[in-house]
């Protein structure tokens, strides 16, 4: 009896989708005149701190890209938080270490959803409207590290159940 494959496509898209936003988030930077990106309106915490990094952007006319940074954003969040699910899932269905990770990565999968797309529509909102809010920016900042980690249990997760189903000891 064969051991299931791990379900990857979505996840490995939603990499793909990461590396896009990258790419729009350090291009909202290009200007010199504007030194404050996407990652500090995410730490931002305060209304008057959202506000100056969205001047900026107004100034240095990044704010349309800034916007279509943070709806791509939007788009990643669901395709490699959905991909991260079904890897997790995938694993779950296997034996020893990989099924214990794989309850990791469907659990921290949940977690990055929910606190990513938390905090990135509170930018959004925050951006579209042309005004900092206090408590958006704070629950913002507060929701960034948590779904950094998720982030991080997701991708590693992943990584690690691999190499387990790889390099582990074969099925008895």
């Amino acid at each position: 009896m064969s051991e299931p494959k791990p379900n990857l496509r979505w996840w490995l898209w939603g990499l793909v989708a990461f590396a896009i936003v990258i790419v729009l988030s350090m291009a909202v930077m290009h200007p010199e005149s504007v030194t404050l990106g996407v990652a500090e309106h995410q730490a931002a915490g305060s209304a008057a701190r959202v506000d100056e990094i969205q001047g900026q952007w107004r100034e240095g006319g990044v704010r349309t890209l800034a916007i279509i940074a943070m709806l791509g954003d939007l788009v990643f969040i669901g395709i490699y938080g959905w991909g991260s699910w079904l890897a997790g899932r995938s694993f779950m269905a296997m034996r020893g270490a990989a099924r214990m990770l794989g309850m990791l990565i469907a659990i921290s999968a949940i977690t990055f959803l929910v606190t990513d797309y938390t905090e990135t529509i509170l930018q959004v909102v925050q951006l579209l409207s042309e005004q900092g809010s206090d408590w958006m920016a704070t629950v913002a900042a507060t929701a960034r590290p948590v779904k950094v980690v998720a982030w991080i249990a997701t991708f590693g997760g992943v990584l690690m159940a691999l190499a387990i189903r790889r390099f582990g000891a074969p099925p008895a």
